[in-house]
């Protein structure tokens, strides 16, 4: 079982609400109650960091948000006028630079939900949206890189 998961299981009983966006045009996903808002993108200044994918701070209001490079962790590139997503997470909340594209509000029924194809400890479960399998992350575990195989 993936981290994260065996609390995640019970919580399947329920309907999930979900926050669809995209990164490089890529449809992603995240639970409702993980995401903190959707801003318009101020620009980031990049900081020294060992953290992986955790290179820049950006400013919302009075706070400073550590940037999670969503992106670069899934080899994609952001396209268009970015926005800031704001993760919520159990050590803080963290911006998460995603396309122009709005982001949509989905409910999908917990049985529509099934575990990804490649294990990752980033992904929560996945499901079909428009015919397009849709990885819906943990915020929470953002953490691990992606491991790819050729």
């Amino acid at each position: 079982m993936l981290k994260g998961q065996s609390k995640q299981v019970g919580e399947r009983a329920a309907n999930w609400s979900l926050m669809v966006f995209s990164i490089g045009g890529r449809m992603l996903a995240a639970r409702t109650e993980d995401v903190g808002g959707i801003l318009p993108w101020a620009g980031s200044m990049a900081v020294p960091s060992r953290t992986p994918y955790v290179h820049a701070l950006v400013r919302n209001g009075e706070a400073v948000l550590p940037v999670f490079d969503l992106a670069e962790m899934l080899q994609l590139h952001v396209q268009g006028a970015p926005m800031c997503l704001v993760a919520k997470r159990q050590d803080g909340p963290m911006a998460i630079c995603i396309d122009e594209a709005m982001p949509k509000l989905v409910t999908v029924e917990s049985t529509a939900l099934y575990p990804p194809v490649q294990p990752d400890p980033n992904i929560l479960w996945q499901c079909q949206l428009d015919g397009v399998a849709v990885p819906i992350y943990a915020f929470s575990h953002l953490a691990t890189p992606t491991v790819t195989t050729s």
